[in-house]
């Protein structure tokens, strides 16, 4: 297969973006359609965005077992077997020009459709754990500056995929990884006598799509307009839960939907718009905007520094026992310790991370937090990252942003 010179270009979009922040739900990207159909995601320029007479698609496939292949050689079997599928034309053979960045793997060339139009094509593919591999297909109109400015967001959204898929295979989030999860999900509260009941009923990984949040807006008692994040847990079943506050792993659904049936309904996604019919009353919302995924945390982890709640209200929902004392602050370090009485300086006196009710251990993994109270309390609540970075969380259904931020007013939305 021909290299062109566009090449050069994925290349060096590539090493530059693979490493930045990133969901194992494909989310969508700012300003683009969105379709899925049969676990391919299509993503492309909308309306809006697009130039007249020129296209470009962007096609992520469904993780594929490599049948123990090296990366190289499935990679090109797989590009030989999309190209004949596809119906392209195929190049006078010889050898394929295919690059790595180290953790990404890439193929560019012209290809001929069925039609007879020319198309720059480009090939890109990562591993995902022991014996799996996702691969992406990027076509766009032979027009070297068109497909730059589009390779960009597109070889980001890439990149950001790749930590993705790599969080959820470390944390167990493809099947032949589970075991692992399931005696996490099983594990004997500390104390069980304080904490909660954690029901043998939880969610298992691979059945949660992600995390979506809805960008409100609300009028406080200063009449301000204030963000409003909200949470909704999204699962592949078609469901969607509304505001959840106990981590995923220990949400008995069957016993929610029948204790509280206003929060669950079903979902579609469809051209970047999220629909949601809730069950009970019928309605239907159709968010057009406002609305992204949230990113899970990596297995263990941590968090540093002093935050609050962007709302300033206290979040009920941590606390050690019912009348306990209850926070709009908390502080993390990185010896994995928690409190919800910092005091107001720069630092957190170490006898703050001490004290019986009001502090403790925390562990990260994916959508859940794990809190264990000096007093034995363990509980465990929803957790994810809403912006970029490991400074702008939620626990349930509060968000925060870093303390001094938030206090003045800047939470880095």
């Amino acid at each position: 297969m021909k290299t062109r010179p566009y090449l050069l270009i994925v290349l060096s979009i590539l090493v530059s973006k693979t490493t930045i922040f990133a969901q194992v739900t494909v989310p969508p990207i700012s300003g683009w359609d969105l379709d899925e159909k049969s676990g391919s995601y299509t993503l492309k320029p909308a309306k809006a965005a697009s130039v007249e007479g020129k296209e470009f698609f962007y096609e992520i496939m469904p993780i594929a077992k490599n049948d123990g292949q090296p990366i190289e050689q499935w990679f090109s079997t797989a590009i030989d077997k999309d190209i004949t599928t596809s119906g392209f034309v195929i190049p006078a053979t010889g050898k394929k020009n295919i690059t790595t960045n180290q953790t990404i793997i890439s193929l560019s060339t012209e290809l001929t459709d069925k039609k007879g139009k020319a198309w720059y094509v480009t090939y890109v593919a990562y591993e995902v754990g022991e014996g799996d591999t996702r691969m992406a297909r990027v076509m766009c109109s032979p027009d070297v500056k068109y497909y730059a400015n589009n390779m960009r967001p597109v070889a980001e959204h890439f990149g950001n995929l790749n930590r993705l898929d790599a969080t959820a295979s470390a944390s167990g989030k493809f099947a032949k990884n589970n075991s692992t999860r399931a005696k996490q999900e099983t594990k004997t509260p500390v104390n069980s006598a304080q904490s909660e009941v954690i029901p043998e009923k939880g969610l298992k990984t691979q059945e949660i799509n992600g995390i979506l949040i809805h960008l409100e807006y609300n009028t406080n008692a200063d009449g301000k307009m204030v963000r409003i994040y909200k949470p909704y847990l999204v699962l592949n079943d078609g469901s969607i839960y509304s505001e959840p506050v106990i981590s995923p792993y220990s949400l008995d659904v069957a016993a929610s939907k029948a204790k509280e049936p206003k929060k669950w309904g079903t979902w579609k996604l469809k051209n970047g718009s999220f629909m949601v019919e809730w069950t009970s009353t019928n309605e239907t919302e159709k968010w057009f905007k406002n609305w992204f995924w949230a990113t899970p945390s990596q297995k263990d982890e941590k968090l540093d520094g002093s935050f609050m709640t962007v709302n300033g209200t206290e979040n009920g929902n941590v606390k050690s026992s019912e009348k306990a004392y209850t926070s709009k602050f908390i502080f993390f370090n990185k010896d994995g310790q928690f409190t919800l009485t910092g005091g107001d300086g720069a630092t957190v006196p170490a006898s703050e991370y001490k004290k019986y009710n009001e502090a403790g251990t925390y562990t990260l993994n994916d959508y859940s937090m794990e809190l264990h109270f000096n007093n034995g309390t363990v509980i465990r609540r929803m957790f994810y990252f809403y912006l970029q970075g490991s400074t702008h969380f939620g626990i349930g259904n509060a968000v925060y942003a870093p303390k001094q931020a938030t206090a003045e007013g800047i939470t880095g939305n």
